[in-house]
């Protein structure tokens, strides 16, 4: 039986979990000063306020998300580290699973088109989904990546 905590899986975690909270942080950087998002944008799409928003939270809850990630990625991590075109697998995974055919009526998802209401969203809402769609390729080139050993 595998140890609970092996070494392999707590550099896998902390990997998992360094290239979620940096990715996220990034993208939402970036795409926050392209886009404008302002909190009458933000509050259209059902966002609180950001001056309502504890920092504190924001990064307990993506280090959680992270370590949610690393647990279903675990499952698959063979057939996605180092192999060619593994980041791509994993990409397609999340953006599939997450974005696309999520389980509750999101924006973008197949649900949010069949049971959300149609909302007139300003031009930068839209083009928030390359923000959503950049964070997770992000991740996942930085989670399959290996270097090669000598």
């Amino acid at each position: 039986m595998t140890k609970l905590f092996s070494n392999e899986k707590l550099r896998f975690f902390t990997k998992v979990i360094a290239a979620h909270v940096i990715t996220y942080f990034l993208c939402g950087l970036i795409f926050s000063a392209l886009l404008n998002y302002d909190d009458s944008f933000l509050e259209l799409l059902g966002f609180r306020p950001m001056d309502e928003i504890n920092g504190l939270s924001v990064i307990l809850g993506q280090i959680v998300r992270g370590i949610l990630l690393g647990f279903a990625i675990w499952w698959i991590k063979d057939s996605i580290t180092g192999k060619k075109l593994g980041w791509l697998k994993l990409w397609a995974i999340l953006v599939i699973l997450g974005i696309i055919s999520t389980y509750g009526p999101a924006l973008g998802s197949i649900e949010g088109m069949i049971y959300l209401a149609p909302v007139e969203v300003p031009v930068n809402a839209v083009m928030s989904i390359f923000e959503v769609l950049l964070q997770p390729l992000l991740f996942s080139i930085a989670v399959t990546f290996q270097r090669k050993k000598k």
